[in-house]
């Protein structure tokens, strides 16, 4: 029904590869996977909105989401003038606008991620050796 809210497997299939293939660096690509996928996944979150009471929770969550994660690509858009201004993006005109938040967000969450990893690891080896 909702083909956008698949794309909240990304970040949890990316979490469950990095744990096992990269543990140092797990949180840093949950971030990027996360970041790949959070405008377009949290638009799909919003549509739920709609189908019922008890949906309509997570619909909401959504719609903040979307609030926070839709205007940089938005802005960037404009800005880079592939989309005209003051115009509802619709269809297949969102894909840049889309590109743009992935490109954004990946790079804010991989950040945050990596800071987290780089915490970790120093927290690992500030322990002392124990039985």
């Amino acid at each position: 029904m909702f083909p956008e809210l698949a794309l909240w497997l990304v970040p949890l299939f990316v979490a469950l590869a990095s744990r096992r293939a990269a543990p140092p660096h797990a949180w840093r690509n949950t971030g990027i996977g996360f970041g790949l996928v959070v405008a377009p996944a949290s638009l799909g979150l919003y549509g739920l909105y709609y189908v019922g009471p008890v949906a309509a929770v997570f619909g909401m969550l959504g719609l903040v989401l979307e609030l926070v994660h839709g205007p940089p690509g938005y802005k960037l858009a404009i800005a880079l003038g592939l989309i005209p201004s003051h115009t509802v993006i619709t269809g297949t005109a969102r894909i840049p606008v889309e590109a743009l938040n992935a490109l954004v967000w990946s790079l804010v969450y991989g950040t945050l991620g990596w800071f987290i990893d780089v915490w970790r690891a120093r927290r690992r080896g500030a322990t002392p050796n124990a039985v």
